[in-house]
């Protein structure tokens, strides 16, 4: 069999949904398999969209001609490792060249506060590949070092939100799982989570099966917690030099961009993915604040204008004379008209410019749309084939021998099938599909049928520790199945297992 379903298993073990099956994986969890094969398909118009960040190189940095990377070795000149830069920050303080420690303090604390001491930078490494040939391992220039700030707000769990997410963050894992880049993660909604690295093949798979099951969404987005958070980080590890942030949230948010790119510097680049069009809304208070209380030229305009309105009403108050009153009256409007004008002008900027402050320090902003599932899978005649295909094979090998590592394929198939019914538009295909998830239940049931005649037998031998973590995911998976004898089956494995350990 050859297609996108050649092998379903294979990535569902990458994904962290086949070795361990447990019973707090996400809802729909198979959704995010079916967006990340529509995003290997570069001429899909969501991976054409999402293109900029998805090839994401560091700013300056160009690409090798092809020709370069062939029959080239690695080539590492320690002494080229660092070069000297000007302090960034008071974390790196301990790492300054050590003949600045000799200098008077009184020089010392003057060069500290004009951020003037000397400090070795890791330079940006050129990596040049070892077999062009490879497909696991193909480090070269474009060796990322990102950082994901991954919002897990209760908003992301709205319109398949998460799984696009997710579908993002797996392409973005699987790709620099080749060249081994530097990725770093960490997910934010009221709290921000912890750091999680992915330096070698072990910690990128054991960050795509982390990702892959968060499910546990929090109310309310600290957006600049997290971007601060990002920084320090970067900023206090010098293996983070050179490093992106890339963010990937729905929500609008406002954040005080003067502070943000303070932050940042001159160093440190944004880039975002912002999937939906939730937007937020000044409210009045935040406007008359922002007219009436910020220094600004406007604002002064404004207060110049007030000026002048306070001393014409005075003169109109002093005034005998009815022309006079009236000439007054005549300045007095034209003056509120200005003051009027100019508070409109200011209001509709700040409703405009309001929650849109992380799109402005952005490097790259990419506004996705939600996704519409049924539409972007737009599952057709040759997707059944390849998925009815993957039960043949399990099937024949359900002829010859019934294991756990085959119903653990089964129940993985019918959950995919599930998701596969629910985004399937033909109602025609729907029926197929929902005709093979009857057959694979019927298959699986004959299966479990067999080994309890057997008493149990090949499975008991093979069960593990491990092994009764996927059965108690297997047993809530047949009550939604309503499969009624999983449950005597699998309590009589898990019997027969504490019979062999006290027996043993």
């Amino acid at each position: 069999m050859s297609g996108a379903y050649e092998h379903f298993f294979d990535v569902m073990e990458d994904l962290g949904f086949f070795e361990h099956i447990y019973e707090d994986l996400p809802e729909d969890f198979t959704a995010v398999f079916e967006i990340a094969r529509v995003l290997e398909d570069e001429n899909n118009q969501l991976t054409q969209q999402l293109r900029p960040v998805l090839q994401l190189t560091e700013p300056g940095r160009k690409e090798p001609p092809p020709e370069d990377r062939e029959d080239l070795e690695i080539i590492i000149n320690e002494q080229e490792e660092y070069e000297a830069g000007l302090i960034r920050t008071p974390q790196h303080l301990p790492r300054i060249y050590n003949y600045q420690w000799l200098l008077p303090e009184d020089v010392f604390f003057n060069r500290l506060a004009k951020k003037e001491l000397w400090v070795p930078y890791p330079r940006d490494p050129h990596y040049y590949s070892v077999d062009p040939d490879s497909d696991d391992y193909l480090p070269d220039r474009r060796k990322q070092k990102l950082y994901v700030l991954l919002d897990t707000s209760s908003s992301m769990a709205m319109k398949n939100r998460i799984n696009l997410a997710k579908a993002v963050v797996y392409y973005f894992l699987k790709h620099n799982m080749k060249e081994l880049g530097y990725i770093n993660l960490r997910t934010f909604d009221t709290k921000i989570g912890e750091l999680h690295e992915a330096r070698d093949m072990a910690s990128f798979h054991a960050l795509i099966s982390y990702v892959m099951r968060l499910h546990t969404l929090g109310n309310g987005t600290a957006m600049a917690r997290a971007i601060r958070q990002a920084v320090d980080d970067i900023n206090a590890l010098p293996q983070l030099s050179g490093t992106e942030i890339l963010i990937i949230t729905d929500g609008a948010c406002a954040l005080d961009e003067a502070e943000i790119r303070r932050l940042l510097g001159d160093r440190i680049v944004i880039n975002t993915i912002k999937i939906g069009r939730s937007q937020l809304i000044a409210s009045k208070s935040y406007i008359r604040d922002k007219i009436f209380e910020e220094d600004t030229a406007q604002h002064k305009v404004i207060e110049r204008l007030q000026k002048r309105q306070a001393e014409l009403k005075h003169q109109f108050d002093a005034a005998q004379s009815p022309h006079l009153r009236r000439r007054y009256e005549d300045s007095l409007r034209s003056v509120q008209q200005e003051i009027d004008r100019q508070v409109n002008a200011m209001t509709e900027e700040i409703i405009v410019g309001y929650g849109h402050e992380l799109e402005r320090i952005s490097h790259l902003h990419l506004q996705v749309e939600d996704v519409d599932l049924p539409g972007l899978f737009d599952f057709r005649e040759e997707q059944f084939d390849e998925i009815h295909e993957i039960f043949q094979q399990i099937a024949r090998e359900l002829d010859l021998h019934c294991s756990l590592e085959q119903l653990r394929k089964l129940v993985l198939l019918i959950d995919h099938l599930s998701v596969v019914i629910k985004n399937t538009n033909d109602p025609e295909l729907r029926r197929r599909f929902e005709q093979l998830r009857d057959e694979v239940t019927r298959r699986m049931t004959s299966c479990i049928e067999q080994q309890m005649e057997k008493g149990g037998g090949s499975l008991l031998r093979s069960l593990s520790h491990a092994d009764r973590h996927d059965l108690d995911f297997l047993l809530a998976s047949a009550s939604s199945m309503q499969i009624n004898l999983w449950r005597a089956f699998i309590w009589k494995l898990l019997a027969g297992f504490r019979r062999m350990v006290g027996g043993g």
